[in-house]
C-alpha cells in the first residue's frame, strides 16, 4: 500500500467507476459504444465461420454446461463461462475486432456486458455503463504502458482488467470490492508468447481465458475475496514485471474529462490495423480499369516503422506454411490477397475459400516488397498528437520508450532498426516542418524524462487532450508495376473505419451486414442492427438471441 497512506491506483480507478453515471457520458461516447457492440457482434459472426472458430466450437460443445446465456450464432443455451469463452474466441479469431487509445478491448468490454445482461436480466443503461467504464479504465492502463515487448493481442492483461471492471460494475460492487476485483484479476495475468500470436491458430485464444478469469475475479470479490490493491505499482508488482518502465504514474487521470472511447477504431478488413491503409490502397488499384492481375510484375508497399516490425513478427511458424493468422498480420500478404480477391472480409477466411487462395497469395506476395517511408511514420505520430497535450512526453506516446521497445524487438526478432544513420539523412530530406516536428517530439520526450528524474510533482498531470481529434493514421502507399512498365499507385493515410475516418459509423453498419448476413440472413442482420442502435431503450436481454440462426436449445 502507498507509504503515505493515500489511495492505490486501483482504488482511484474503482472510486471513479462506482460513481460514474451514464448521463455524464457525452452523446458521441454512447453512440460509439453502440457501434462497438455492432462491430464485435460482426466479428463474432465472422469468427464462427473461421477455421479456428469451427474447431473451438467443436471442442467446447463436448463439455458445455447448461445455463442462461445464448451462444451466438448457434442458439444453444450455456453457462456464463462457456458463453464468455466462445464469444471471446470468435471475436478474436479474425482481425475484425476494434481498438482505441490504447488496447484491443472489444472481446471483453462488449462480450462481458452482453452475456451478463442476458444472464441477469439487466437493462441497456446498466450494460452501457459497464462497457464505457471498462473502456475508459482499461484504455488508460493501456496507454500508460509505452515500453514492453508484448504487442497488440498479446496484451491480454488488458482484457482481464476490462472484464473484471465490466463485471464488477454489473454486479454493483462497491468501491472497496471493485478495487479487490481488479487486484485479483491483475495478480496472475497471462503472458502470451510471440511465436503463438502471429501465425498459428492459438492467436484466436489470446482473449478467451483472460475474459473468463476477469469475470471470475469480480465474482470472487463479491464474496469478500481480497487481493493486493497496489498490485500495479508495487516494486514487485505488474509494472515492474510486465513492462520495461522504471516508474509508471497512475494512468487513471482526467476521468470524465477525456474519453478513450472517442478514439475507437473499427477494422473494416480481416487484417492487422497496420495493413489496413495499404489494403485500402490495393483495393483502389484493383478497381482501376488498367489493372491486370496476370500482368503484375512487381509490388511495392511503403508504410511506417511499426508496420515493418509487424511484418517480421508475421513470419510463418512453420516454414512456408501460410495461415489465416500470418496472412492477416502480414502487410504484404494482406495486400496480395486484396489484389487477388478484391476484398478481405470474414468470408475470405472461410476454410475452403482460404485454401483456394493460398497459392495465389504466395505468388503475388513473392513479387512484393515492404519499405519504410518516414512520411507514414510521421503521419502516425501526428495523428496521435492531435489528441494529446504533450506528444512525445513520457505519458504521451513517449519517444524514448518507443526507441527502447523497438530495440528490444530488434534484438529478439531481427526487425528493422528504429533510427539508423541513413534515417537521419532521409529525415532531413523531408519538408522542414516534418523533421522539425520529429525533433520537437524527441526534445519533449527528453525534457519530460529529465523533469521526472528530478522528482517533485507530475510534470504532465493532464496528458490527454480532446481524443475526438486523435486519428489512427496507419496508412500506406501501394505501387503496382505491370508488364511493360506501367505503374498504378494509390495511397491511404487514414484507413477505413479508424479514428479520424468520418465514415466510421457507415463502415460498421456495412460490416455487420456483410459478416452477419451469411450466418443469420439479411433480415435478421437488419433487425439486429436496429436493436443495437436503439440501446438503451431496446431489450438488451434479447440481443444474443437475435444473433442466432436457429431456435435456442439446451446443450
Amino acid at each position: 500500500m502507498p507509504a503515505d497512506g493515500g489511495r492505490t491506483q486501483l482504488e482511484e480507478a474503482a472510486a471513479w467507476a462506482v460513481a460514474f453515471d451514464l448521463d455524464a457520458a457525452p452523446a458521441d461516447v454512447v453512440e460509439l459504444s453502440k457501434l462497438q457492440i455492432a462491430n464485435i457482434t460482426a466479428a463474432i459472426m465472422a469468427g464462427s465461420r473461421s477455421g479456428a472458430g469451427l474447431k473451438a466450437w467443436a471442442a467446447l460443445r463436448r463439455g458445455l454446461s447448461a445455463g442462461p446465456c445464448t451462444l451466438m450464432p448457434h442458439g444453444t443455451r450455456a453457462s456464463l463461462s462457456d458463453a464468455l469463452y466462445l464469444h471471446a474466441v470468435y471475436a478474436n479469431a479474425l482481425e475484425l475486432d476494434d481498438f482505441h487509445y490504447r488496447g484491443h478491448l472489444g472481446p471483453a468490454v462488449v462480450v462481458v456486458p452482453l452475456a451478463m445482461a442476458e444472464a441477469g436480466g439487466l437493462d441497456g443503461r446498466t450494460m452501457l455503463r459497464a462497457q464505457i467504464v471498462a473502456n475508459e479504465l482499461a484504455g488508460r492502463l493501456g496507454w500508460a504502458i509505452n515500453a514492453e515487448i508484448r504487442h497488440g493481442h498479446q496484451r491480454s492483461y488488458l482484457l482481464r482488467f476490462a472484464a473484471a471492471t465490466a463485471a464488477g460494475v454489473l454486479l454493483d460492487l462497491d468501491a472497496a470490492r471493485l478495487a479487490h476485483a481488479l487486484a485479483i484479476a491483475m495478480s496472475q495475468p497471462e503472458n502470451p508468447l510471440h511465436h503463438a500470436m502471429f501465425s498459428p491458430e492459438t492467436k484466436a485464444l489470446s482473449a478467451a481465458a483472460s475474459v473468463v478469469e476477469g469475470v471470475r475475479a469480480a465474482h470472487l470479490a463479491a464474496e469478500g475475496f481480497q487481493g493486493a490493491r497496489d498490485i500495479l505499482e508495487h516494486p514487485a508488482g505488474f509494472y515492474r514485471q510486465f513492462t520495461m518502465q522504471r516508474e509508471t504514474l497512475s494512468p487513471f487521470v482526467q476521468l470524465g474529462e477525456a474519453w478513450s472511447t472517442h478514439a475507437l477504431s473499427f477494422k473494416r478488413y480481416a487484417a492487422c490495423a497496420y495493413a489496413a491503409g495499404a489494403v485500402d490502397a490495393a483495393r483502389e488499384i484493383r478497381a482501376d480499369p488498367r489493372f491486370d492481375l496476370a500482368a503484375v510484375e512487381r509490388i511495392e508497399v511503403a508504410s511506417s516503422l511499426p508496420a515493418l516490425i509487424m511484418e517480421r513478427l508475421a513470419e510463418p511458424h512453420e516454414p512456408g506454411v501460410l495461415t489465416p493468422v500470418n496472412v492477416q498480420f502480414s502487410i504484404l500478404r494482406s495486400v496480395a490477397y486484396a489484389l487477388w480477391q478484391g476484398d478481405i472480409r470474414g468470408p475470405a477466411f472461410v476454410p475452403e475459400t482460404f485454401a483456394s487462395a493460398v497459392e495465389p497469395i504466395r505468388a503475388l506476395a513473392a513479387k512484393a516488397t515492404l519499405v519504410h517511408d518516414w512520411t507514414y511514420t510521421l503521419h502516425q505520430l501526428k495523428g496521435l498528437d492531435a489528441g494529446l497535450r504533450h506528444g512525445g512526453g513520457r505519458r504521451s506516446a513517449d519517444m524514448i520508450q518507443f526507441y527502447r521497445t523497438s530495440g528490444a524487438f530488434r534484438r529478439l526478432f531481427g526487425s528493422t532498426r528504429a533510427i539508423g544513420p541513413g534515417d537521419l539523412v532521409r529525415l532531413l530530406r523531408l519538408p522542414s516542418g516534418d523533421w522539425q516536428f520529429f525533433l520537437r517530439r524527441w526534445m519533449r520526450s527528453l525534457g519530460s524524462h529529465l523533469r521526472g528524474s528530478m522528482g517533485g510533482s507530475d510534470p504532465e498531470p493532464k496528458p490527454l487532450g480532446d481524443l475526438r481529434q486523435l486519428a489512427f493514421r496507419m496508412g500506406g502507399r501501394v505501387t503496382v508495376v505491370l508488364r511493360g512498365g506501367q505503374e498504378l499507385v494509390a495511397e491511404r493515410v487514414v484507413p477505413s473505419g479508424m479514428a479520424g475516418d468520418p465514415e466510421r459509423a457507415a463502415v460498421v453498419r456495412e460490416k455487420l451486414a456483410a459478416e452477419a448476413t451469411p450466418v443469420i440472413g439479411l433480415t435478421r442482420a437488419s433487425v439486429l442492427w436496429d436493436a443495437i442502435m436503439a440501446i438503451p431503450a431496446s431489450n438488451v436481454v434479447t440481443l444474443p438471441a437475435l444473433a442466432t440462426f436457429r431456435e435456442e436449445r439446451g446443450p
